[in-house]
């Protein structure tokens, strides 16, 4: 059974390895205005780290607390570099696996919890919920990382959950991990796999998509 913690642990693996793949292309690019919900790779980066900080601290322990100035208006007099990024990303990190290990059971999944709506609306709900949220606004925004990678033609690391979790990297797939030891017989070519012959077989995108975050205020 897959949980929400399991899949904060995927988002934040996710994170990393996208963080890892844009700061490839150094300080300036990586702070470039690519005209994106965020702007930048910088900024998209550090508003998740905010987004992560105000869910685990905050919201998942029942704290109707505002959202942080910075989590929509990121600091311009700090993270001045691709390693003070880099830091931030960890520390976050680590301020949520600390209470992920503590929350990692139905119990502690289902206790109160609030989620803050435009400044004011304290809305009730569960701390698995609240996690929920916080996963679901990291995928939005990773997969607008994963276009602007593709609109600069830099190949992004795989969001696949079988690639990463199941299969481990492992292409073809080993027969030990295949229904009945085999694969199945070749479809006519009307019916054949997407153009990547990868699990979805996706083409990459003309544009990015671009979209604005859940209003908070």
């Amino acid at each position: 059974m897959v949980s929400t913690i399991d899949l904060m642990e995927f988002v934040h693996d996710l994170r990393e390895d996208f963080f890892e793949c844009a700061a490839k292309l150094g300080w300036d690019e990586f702070r470039k205005n690519r005209e994106v919900s965020m702007l930048s790779f910088r900024e998209i980066f550090l508003h998740l780290a905010y987004v992560e900080e105000q869910h685990v601290t905050q919201f998942c322990e029942n704290r109707p607390t505002p959202w942080m100035r910075e989590v929509m208006r990121i600091p311009e007099d700090r993270y001045l570099s691709i390693a003070e990024v880099r830091q931030r990303l960890k520390d976050v990190r680590a301020m949520g696996e600390a209470r992920f290990k503590k929350w990692n059971t139905p119990r502690e999944l289902a206790r109160p919890a609030v989620w803050v709506a435009s400044k004011k609306y304290p809305i009730e709900l569960s701390r698995d919920s609240a996690l929920a949220q916080c996963l679901t606004e990291h995928l939005l925004h990773l997969g607008e990382v994963e276009a602007m990678l593709w609109q600069i033609d830099v190949e992004p690391p795989t969001t696949f959950w079988i690639d990463r979790k199941v299969l481990h990297g492992k292409w073809p797939p080993p027969r030990s991990m295949l229904l009945n030891g085999g694969p199945l017989p070749e479809p006519p070519a009307s019916e054949a796999a997407g153009p990547t012959g990868r699990p979805g077989g996706r083409a990459r995108p003309s544009t990015p998509r671009s979209r604005r975050p859940v209003r908070r205020g």
